[in-house]
């Protein structure tokens, strides 16, 4: 099975690397939130909460073995959780688990700090997700090269 290139891998893994950042900023802006509105955080929904970390968690495990499956797994997975950020936010969830954040940002009053972390983790999704991308057109043009030489 054909693997990543060195510097492809690097890509993905600095990528999946900051989509995960992202999404922890996202979540301390979460606790900030709680924290003003004097709303504590049920122990369950930090159990949930683990999810949104498995798609990027998996894409970076995947980089970091060089698997050629990584690019798309990459773009899945940031498009994924960048896409679902903001239905959560901006709309409702699609299962209602997550406490007070059932409720979207607008019926919340959310205030501009959080405001800018949605709009930052939802365009670093896509950033994330265009890294995928060129990665997956880098390796088919490696691929390729190694074909006709």
């Amino acid at each position: 099975m054909p693997s990543l290139c060195p510097e492809n891998r690097r890509l993905l893994v600095i990528a999946n690397l900051v989509m995960l950042l992202t999404i922890a900023i996202h979540d301390a802006d979460h606790v900030r939130q709680a924290r003003n509105w004097c709303y504590t955080i049920p122990l369950e929904l930090w159990f949930i909460n683990v999810a949104v970390y498995l798609p990027n968690t998996t894409a970076l495990l995947f980089a970091a073995r060089r698997s050629a499956i990584a690019p798309l797994m990459t773009s899945g997975a940031s498009l994924f959780i960048g896409f679902e950020f903001a239905k959560v936010h901006l709309w409702k969830p699609s299962i209602a688990v997550w406490g007070i954040w059932n409720k979207n940002f607008f019926e919340l009053g959310a205030d501009a700090i959080s405001w800018v972390v949605l709009v930052a983790t939802v365009m670093i999704g896509v950033g994330t997700a265009m890294v995928g991308a060129y990665v997956t057109g880098s390796e088919k043009g490696r691929r390729a090269e190694f074909l006709v030489v």
